[in-house]
């Protein structure tokens, strides 16, 4: 028997978001699905990959990074800080048994956060276009002026790719504070796959290099999609995406 609640709230301090929680009773795992930023996780990846999990019987769990989507109004309010509280509140208390984390771009790099701080039930994590160093890009992106302009008013537009966003000293400082890949190493020992597109514009694809000498699990698997961009929304890129997951699902 599955049971579905469709997109009810999640209240997460003055915030609310909407979620899914799909559970099949045969099934002791959950995938958790984080979006990326100025994103939401209604799209195309989202419902491939939940589609993957109805066809196997795995539970699913969507939910909205707070700012993000229905919660929007509250973007400038949020940090990488108030993320990772987030995701370890909904592993805490709405997720039972097993799990694996499928983050795309700050979700890649979320889930790497939030999966070194519970290892215990995590059995692996697919990263696609992952933005660990997003913080780096927005310094490099930032022009002295723009500078000025986030010490003044403590917020700033910055274009990348064909996007413009708006990054808050709270947000900056938070991304810092959390750089993985600033760490000795990544203290995560399941099984990782690093899915990055060589046509993405909006992260150099290479990352996937760092992060991978930075993780203690001797089993990571990089892939590299000759024809991916950063949003890795193509039939052949979902495939892949599906592929690693039907590959971690059966190891377990």
């Amino acid at each position: 028997m599955t049971q579905t609640t469709n997109y009810p709230v999640l209240s997460f301090q003055e915030f609310r978001s909407q979620y899914e929680h799909i559970q099949h009773s045969v099934s002791p795992l959950t995938v958790l699905y984080i979006h990326g930023l100025a994103s939401n996780p209604w799209g195309r990846k989202p419902e491939t990959v939940k589609s993957l999990c109805t066809e196997k019987q795995i539970n699913f769990f969507r939910f909205e990074l707070l700012g993000h989507g229905s919660d929007s109004s509250n973007y400038e309010k949020t940090d990488f800080h108030l993320w990772k509280k987030q995701i370890l509140d909904i592993i805490d208390h709405h997720i039972c048994g097993d799990f694996i984390i499928v983050g795309h771009c700050i979700g890649g790099w979320l889930a790497l956060l939030a999966g070194q701080e519970r290892p215990d039930r995590l059995k692996g994590i697919i990263c696609t276009s992952t933005a660990p160093n997003l913080t780096e890009l927005m310094q490099m992106k930032m022009s002295p002026e723009q500078g000025e302009e986030l010490k003044q008013s403590g917020k700033v537009l910055i274009k990348i790719e064909r996007m413009v966003f708006n990054f808050t000293r709270q947000f900056i400082q938070s991304g810092i504070d959390n750089a993985i890949l600033e760490q000795p190493d990544i203290p995560i020992t399941c099984p990782v796959h690093l899915i990055q597109g060589l046509k993405d514009t909006f992260i150099d694809w290479k990352v996937i290099y760092r992060i991978a000498n930075k993780l203690q699990s001797d089993k990571v698997t990089l892939k590299l999609l000759k024809n991916g961009n950063h949003h890795l929304q193509m039939p052949k890129d979902l495939e892949e995406i599906n592929n690693s997951l039907s590959c971690l699902a059966a190891s377990i």
